[in-house]
């Protein structure tokens, strides 16, 4: 913005006169370096507000997250909310734009945790804040390039095996929470799918459940990948939802829930089945502990070993080609066990011999 007039209450005599011509010099310096921020020399001026250099990071952060807000899953928004209210920022929430340089984005980012994935939470959020304040012409320096990403090594799927599977299952009492984590193992939905699903998106005579919601920080939202899918159930998970469906009687209702609480309340958050059914349940069975987020990758792997197309697998599961083959690409190359080669072979066989 454009510099104006600022009154100093001094009356004008001959020191104080000096004493203006010498701020009047140090202010015109600051200005032609960039440095200058109408807060530091008149804070009680009205045109402080409106004073680009005079903004604090959180008030620049706060800008930055209501405009991206719209565009975020809800979910999303939370999460980023909660990076910059985070003690990582304690440094420079009250720094004024025009302090923020190289050496004080380096400073800040040699503060946050050294482990990669913790690193990456807050640095992502930072960068897009200090690009939002360079594309806006609020900061001098592009100092959003400073900041990069660690890499990190994802830890992978660990999935159940068929027997850990029946062993969980086994331990879990008769009726919604057996009925629950069959329903997961054999489905590959996500847990934020699970605690979502309603009966009007199960059709018992088409064998399919449309997955078009998921329910995350207390709110319903589109899936993951804000795309519905039609998954195609198997037997166990038919089964499943049949004697689910006969434990509600008359609560299950099309617009109810398919699986509540043991009140019959909806879950609000996938930490209540954790809580309550599985933690137990797999401290029972002595299976080794995992998350219950393993559901999702021992389906997968389960239909790979059983020699179904990876593409159907993925289609189940939400998931696009180069994802699945990605994450899943170790089971994909064991399912195969030589079967890929022989069909090859034997079709080679039969040009050769023509």
């Amino acid at each position: 913005m454009g510099f104006g007039k600022e009154r100093l209450d001094l009356p004008p005599t001959p020191a104080n006169i000096k004493y203006a011509e010498r701020l009047r010099a140090e202010i015109l310096g600051k200005i032609e370096r960039g440095t200058f921020s109408l807060a530091d020399y008149f804070p009680d001026s009205p045109r402080v507000k409106r004073d680009a250099p005079s903004l604090t990071f959180k008030q620049l952060a706060k800008e930055w997250l209501k405009i991206k807000t719209p565009e975020l899953q809800h979910s999303t928004a939370d999460h980023y909310a909660q990076v910059l209210s985070s003690y990582h920022f304690d440094d420079w929430r009250e720094k004024r734009i025009v302090e923020l340089d190289y050496r004080a984005t380096m400073a800040l980012l040699a503060k946050m945790p050294a482990n990669p994935k913790t690193f990456n939470n807050s640095a992502t959020v930072l960068r897009q804040v200090l690009e939002y304040g360079y594309k806006a012409k609020l900061l001098r320096e592009p100092l959003f390039e400073a900041v990069e990403m660690r890499k990190h090594q994802s830890p992978g799927p660990d999935p159940f095996t068929i027997d850990e599977v029946e062993a969980i299952l086994a331990a879990l009492p008769a009726g919604p929470p057996r009925n629950y984590f069959e329903v997961a193992f054999f489905t590959g939905l996500r847990p934020s799918e699970l605690i979502a699903l309603r009966w009007s998106k199960v059709d018992r005579k088409t064998g399919y459940m449309k997955v078009d919601v998921a329910l995350t920080r207390f709110q319903e939202k589109g899936t993951k990948t804000w795309s519905a899918r039609n998954v195609e159930l198997s037997a166990r998970a038919l089964e499943a939802l049949e004697r689910q469906r006969t434990a509600m009687g008359k609560r299950a209702v099309p617009a109810g829930h398919v699986f509540t609480s043991d009140e019959g309340a909806p879950f609000t958050t996938t930490d209540e089945p954790l809580r309550s059914w599985w933690k137990p349940a797999v401290k029972a069975s002595k299976v080794r502990t995992r998350d219950a987020r393993q559901t999702r990758h021992t389906f997968a792997t389960t239909c790979l070993m059983a020699g179904l197309t990876p593409g159907w697998v993925a289609m189940q599961m939400g998931h696009s080609p180069e994802m699945f083959f990605r994450v899943y690409s170790r089971w994909i190359q064991g399912a195969d066990q030589g079967a890929e080669r022989r069909k090859l072979d034997a079709f080679l066989g039969q040009k050769h011999s023509c």
